[in-house]
This record gives C-alpha cells, structure tokens and sequence, in this order.
C-alpha cells in the first residue's frame, strides 16, 4: 500500500470562513453516484482526525481495498484542534481529501453545507446492513441523507473495584436509586469519594447520560422545536447536578486510574479507551476491577455514543470509490483487518460493527458489559445547529454546577442558545 503518514499542526488558515460560501460551492466533483469502474482513480486521500496511533487500522483497510481493487488509500492525520476548521477550508477552497473523518456529529453539519456527498447515492449495502439503531438518529440528517458513517466507537462505561464491592457486601448499581445506596453505604464506610465522573465531568457529554435515562431529548423527533426545558430533561438534569452537590463527586478532570488503584474511588464513569489505560498503566488493579453500564434512569438505560464520523467529501472527483472504501471499512474483512492491527500494537479499537467486540482482547467479563452498553448506546442530536450550539449549551449547565443557578433557569438559558441556531 502506498500510504502517507502526516501530522498537522498549525490551525487552518481563517478559522470559519463563510459557511454560506461553501454551501453554494458548484464545485462539480461528487453526489453523481458514479462507481469505481467509471471512475478509473489509482488513489484515494483519507484525512483521519485524532491520534497518528489509530493509522494503522484505517491503512490495514487500505491494504484489502488496494489488494482487490487497485487503489491505494493515502492516509493521513490531522489534529483535533485544528481539524474543524481544516475541513472547512477544504470544502471552501474545494482543496481536499476525498474522505475526512471527524466528530460523529460533522457529518450533518459539512453535509448541510453542501460539503458532502450523500453515501445512500451509491452501493453501500454494508453500511446499512450494520450501522447500529443507536446511532442512526444522530448520524441520518432530518431530511433523510446519510453523509457520514462512525469509523469506529467511543462510549461511557462505569468501572468500578470488584474487591471494594466485595468488602462492603455491595452489588453493581444498575439504577440510579441502587448507585444513590451504594454511594451512601460506601460514604458511611469512610469513602469520601466513592463515585468520580470523567471525560468532561461537568460538560455536556456527561449531562446527556442522565438526561437520556430520565427520558429527555434536546429535540423534538423532527428537530423543529427544542425539549431541553421539559419535566424529563430537568429531571435529568436535576440527577446531575445532585452528583456534585450531594455525593462529592469532583467537578474537574479526576485521575481515574490512580484512584481506582488507591482506593479512594470505588465507582468512576468513563470512556471505553479506560479499558487498555486500566489494564496496561495499572497492573496492580488486575483481578480487582471490572466495568457495567451506566445505571439506568426511570425511563431507560443509555450511554452516550461517540466516536469518528467519516464521509466523502462533494469536490471528490472518485466518491464511488471512497464510498466502495468506506463500505469495505464496514465489511467482515474490513472490520478483521482493523482488529487485527489494533491486536498488533495491543490497543483496543472499537470498529463501528458492534457485534465484533466479542472480537477484542478484552476479558469475557467487560466484553459482555459493553455488548450490553451499546445495545441502548445513544448518539449526539442530528438536528441543524446542534454543533454551533452545544459549547453554549454547556456553560448553560454548567452554571447549575458551578454558580447556584437553578435547574429551570439553567435549561432556559441552553433554550435561548439551541433556539438561535434551530434551522
């Protein structure tokens, strides 16, 4: 495979641009459904946002796609911080990659801005046969096209020290009034902190476990009215709040591994990439932790889903080939391949097919746990605005937290911001 390996560093010139602009682009590449044959390309670019280490499970897919197709897949990375705005640039200045790869949410987002071409316009059976019901809501815009699919999978998990429940003739909380007991039972043990929250603790992503749970949404089913003040959303948010306020749970960023491993903390929520972090950085935690789903609210279980969104962008001049690449990415030997680079370099990768985690080297116990998890796994709103909204949403929340607002006051300040960009 020819395959290129680069890091951006630097920001993208002119952070926005006119978003208007872009989405009158005529730029005439894409969205023809044309096939791989008419197209005749030696090469496809794929711009991959995040870690470099991720690389290798996106080029092993290239390999495959070149070994049966003659195409090589260039691969390259961008960083996080400056990805959004690079994309940007690329769709303004129709100098891009024929695929990009992003937050789960920019799909709709770029798609809307006339930057994406849709994925339902060309041969890919793969994607629908095994995108996850969880995620079609956030990923299909309102008006029904599919301009990007997951790459691959981040969700919350609650881990916890199996040996501290033992000790304490506690079991596993699996709703909020059976974690409410724990966590008194274990304050009364002289845990002063028992339960810690990461991956953003008093941002947004963290909010919306407990919202969902207590059945609330930020949107009404057709995104043209904002819920986030109803009684389920408050009740929710309520639930949240209490964490910080009653229960000592840390506002800022804890250390969950060192906790785990000193004993301090007994219950911590957090990202699946804690798996390989516990395992690998905390050896002496081994046989003494394990992880469960987030207890479930009165309406439902649920965990936030997230992870990279990927799409073809509308200036390529080969989207049936990168559209016959991303299927690939979704196929049987597309996902083995990914699993088996993952293995190579004993990272745990979570393909966008849910059912291969049983394919993962994680231990039986925390296989089932997250099989379970992404059975009621959630995505963020698919709804026009979300994207430019949500940092605003969340300072809104965050002044429950952190200021003394109440809930009602909170949630009506996040309406006022989610009505301003609602479109």
């Amino acid at each position: 495979m020819i395959s290129r390996t680069k890091r951006y560093g630097a920001a993208a010139v002119a952070a926005a641009l006119a978003l208007t602009a872009a989405a009158c682009s005529d730029d005439p590449g894409g969205g023809a459904g044309t096939t791989m044959e008419e197209e005749e390309v030696d090469s496809i670019t794929f711009w991959h946002t995040g870690d470099a280490t991720q690389l290798p499970m996106i080029e092993a897919v290239g390999e495959l796609f070149e070994a049966e197709h003659g195409v090589a897949v260039e691969v390259e990375a961008i960083d996080w911080a400056d990805a959004h705005a690079q994309i940007l640039t690329a769709i303004q200045s129709g100098d891009g990659p024929d695929i990009f790869t992003g937050g789960l949410s920019w799909g709709i987002e770029f798609g809307e801005l006339g930057g994406l071409v849709d994925l339902r316009e060309y041969d890919t059976q793969n994607l629908e046969d095994n995108v996850i019901e969880g995620l079609w809501e956030s990923i299909q815009s309102p008006g029904g096209e599919l301009y990007g699919v997951p790459l691959n999978m981040t969700t919350y998990s609650m881990f916890y020290r199996t040996d501290i429940l033992e000790d304490n003739d506690l079991e596993v909380p699996a709703t909020w009034d059976e974690m409410d007991a724990a966590v008194t039972a274990l304050q009364a043990a002289g845990y002063d902190t028992p339960f810690v929250a990461t991956w953003e603790p008093i941002g947004w992503l963290d909010w919306f476990n407990y919202m969902h749970q207590a059945g609330g949404s930020v949107y009404n089913d057709d995104c043209t009215e904002v819920t986030i003040d109803s009684p389920e959303v408050a009740a929710g948010t309520d639930y949240w709040a209490k964490r910080f306020s009653e229960q000592n749970v840390p506002t800022d960023q804890p250390d969950l591994g060192a906790g785990l491993s000193s004993g301090d903390y007994v219950f911590a929520t957090g990202g699946s990439w804690n798996y390989d972090g516990l395992a690998v950085g905390f050896p002496e935690l081994e046989g003494k932790w394990s992880s469960a789903p987030l207890p479930a609210g009165p309406a439902s279980a649920g965990s936030f889903i997230g992870g990279n969104v990927m799409g073809v962008m509308d200036q390529s001049q080969a989207p049936g080939t990168s559209a016959a690449f991303i299927d690939m990415v979704y196929s049987d030997e597309g996902n083995d391949a990914m699993l088996a680079a993952a293995a190579e370099d004993n990272v745990l990768w979570l393909p966008p097919r849910t059912d291969k985690v049983a394919d993962t080297h994680l231990d039986d116990a925390n296989k089932r746990a997250l099989t379970e998890i992404f059975e009621t796994s959630v995505g963020p709103p698919n709804c026009g605005g979300w994207e430019e909204a949500s940092p605003n949403v969340q300072r809104a929340l965050q002044t429950i937290v952190l200021d003394g607002a109440s809930v009602e006051e909170g949630l009506a300040q996040a309406k006022t911001e989610l009505e301003a960009t609602l479109r």
